[in-house]
């Protein structure tokens, strides 16, 4: 067998895995939420789970969210202990289980719209879809970074 072969048999045991995690997530998605749930049992929390995405850092997530580096830093080591995402100093970090529940995209649509509110009124059509295209990226994302 030469390399290129063995490399086509790894991309498709790996692209199998992908499928069985996927599957095994949707299935577990209640469970999982519920677990989540135990660390990310505020609104600023579940904020934090979502914009978590291996690039930012936690002093964006900090940013983003806003909320101080220590409020963030408190989440990022509850959710490394349980589990739930690699996190080291000077990383970015990453989700192990890689889930954002709809429910939560959700509240961080919602609380987009009310700070556009807030700070100019009603949202114009083409900034509600802006909102909805994101929030469309986003699940898709998701499900990509399921696969």
């Amino acid at each position: 067998m030469n390399m290129g072969e063995h490399s086509g048999e790894e991309t498709s045991t790996l692209r199998e895995l992908k499928k069985i995690s996927k599957i095994l997530i949707l299935a577990n998605a209640p469970i999982i939420e519920k677990e989540l749930s135990k660390i990310a049992s505020s609104n600023a929390r579940k904020k934090i789970w979502v914009l978590i995405d291996g690039i930012r850092m936690p002093k964006d997530l900090a940013r983003e969210a806003d909320l101080t580096q220590m409020a963030v830093s408190y989440f990022l080591n509850a959710a490394a202990a349980a589990e739930f995402i690699g996190y080291t100093q000077r990383e970015p970090p990453r989700r192990i289980l890689d889930y954002v529940p709809p429910s939560l995209i959700d509240l961080v649509m919602k609380e987009q719209q009310v700070s556009k509110e807030e700070e100019g009124g009603e949202p114009s059509a083409a900034s509600q879809t802006e909102e909805a295209d994101s929030a469309v990226m986003l699940k898709e994302k998701d499900g990509k970074n399921e696969q």
